[in-house]
């Protein structure tokens, strides 16, 4: 009989923890936070940055970062009858149209991520041939929003979605969606074309070269700038006019640019999003969720699937083994464990997030386990009364 019962639970457990990680990967999917990941990833993140200072910092080996929060022009705006209601600032395009002369000229770049909104109704008079530019060049990737429509149709191809997806509750910035719409956001698809690597759903799964793969990224905030100067101090980002386009002594661009990435955007100004690590440019996040992609942080590797089985399976086995709580209320009994399996499970999440750079839903899953495990006291309670 015992023989039996040990049988009935095993299997038992077996099913509640295949059913915890099919449920743990769609809420994690979503594409917002429910609750828990944020304040969890907030503190890790503080205490990762206490025990190893620095190691954020900006390092200009990889990368150039282009402010073109100081480059402006005027432009005109008018309303469907083109009637004029006055002007707008916008990114120098003149300026800009020359930085990506010089850039493509040398082409020895690795990437170019350009996060800079060209807007319909926001014209100038070198439109035509920036767009062209920007469309021929080789490895270069444009913001488009759900909210706004690009200036030219041939810049469609270069578009990606550069949207936060956030819930009701929470407008901070914590988890990346990878997909959009119609089509990939900015981070995916520069990894797709850096990479040759397509991220793509199949069936209920999300998959990346064959591997399982989230269509969400929670990603760490590899680089952040904190002032104008790094450590060192060099600059931590050039401004597009008086850095670049302005300087008086002759610059080997070809040379300066080689093999690096280069991110285009505002570093300064209004284009500031609050994360769970801290206040960061949208250019700098579209690059950490890149930098995020690069090492795989999409991705959950096989060895990931098998700790969480086992955590679950034994949670599982260790709720189907427990008492009754028959003389206590149902509320004081749903608290407790509810408690219980969010503690169980915010450490399980710092330690994944330490060691494999992802997190997973906490709200969730310790309502699905705290659901079952109050079904089966209550269900052990019945057969107790009854016995």
């Amino acid at each position: 009989m015992n023989s039996r019962k040990n049988i009935s639970r095993v299997l038992s457990a077996l099913g509640i923890a295949c059913a915890a990680l099919v449920i743990s990967y769609y809420c994690t999917n979503l594409n917002f936070v429910i609750s828990g990941e944020k304040t969890t990833l907030k503190y890790w993140s503080a205490f990762s940055d206490w025990i190893s200072p620095g190691k954020s910092k900006l390092s200009a080996e990889d990368v150039v970062f282009i402010n073109v929060a100081h480059d402006k022009q005027l432009v005109d705006i008018t309303d469907e009858f083109g009637i004029l209601l006055g002007n707008a600032a916008i990114t120098n395009r003149q300026k800009l149209s020359k930085l990506l002369a010089i850039i493509d000229k040398s082409d020895s770049y690795q990437y170019v991520m350009l996060d800079v909104f060209f807007e319909s109704g926001y014209e100038t008079e070198v439109d035509s041939a920036l767009f062209d530019l920007i469309s021929n060049m080789k490895r270069i990737v444009i913001p488009k929003h759900t909210d706004g429509t690009l200036g030219s149709i041939i810049l469609t191809s270069k578009a990606a979605y550069a949207d936060y997806a956030t819930s009701i509750n929470e407008n901070d910035f914590t988890k990346y969606q990878l997909f959009r719409k119609d089509g990939p956001s900015m981070p995916l698809k520069s990894y797709s074309e850096t990479t040759g690597n397509i991220v793509k759903k199949v069936g209920l799964w999300y998959v990346d070269n064959g591997g399982l793969a989230r269509k969400v990224v929670f990603p760490k905030m590899y680089v952040r700038i904190d002032s104008p100067y790094r450590l060192d101090g060099q600059k931590a980002y050039l401004n597009l006019g008086a850095d670049i386009l302005d300087v008086a002594e002759d610059v080997d661009w070809g040379n300066f640019f080689k093999g690096k990435y280069i991110v285009i955007g505002s570093f300064v100004g209004d284009d500031i999003h609050t994360t769970y690590a801290d206040d960061l440019p949208g250019s700098l996040i579209n690059y950490n969720v890149y930098l995020s992609l690069m090492k795989g942080q999409h991705k959950i590797p096989f060895i990931l699937v098998i700790v969480y089985f086992l955590i679950f399976y034994a949670m599982a086995y260790l709720l189907l083994s427990g008492g009754t709580n028959a003389s206590q209320s149902l509320t004081w009994v749903w608290a407790k464990l509810f408690v219980l399996y969010s503690i169980i499970l915010t450490i399980v999440c710092i330690f994944v997030f330490m060691i494999w750079g992802q997190a997973h839903d906490i709200f969730i899953t310790s309502t699905f386990f705290s659901i079952v495990d109050l079904v089966n006291r209550r269900i052990k309670a019945k057969k107790e009364s009854h016995a």
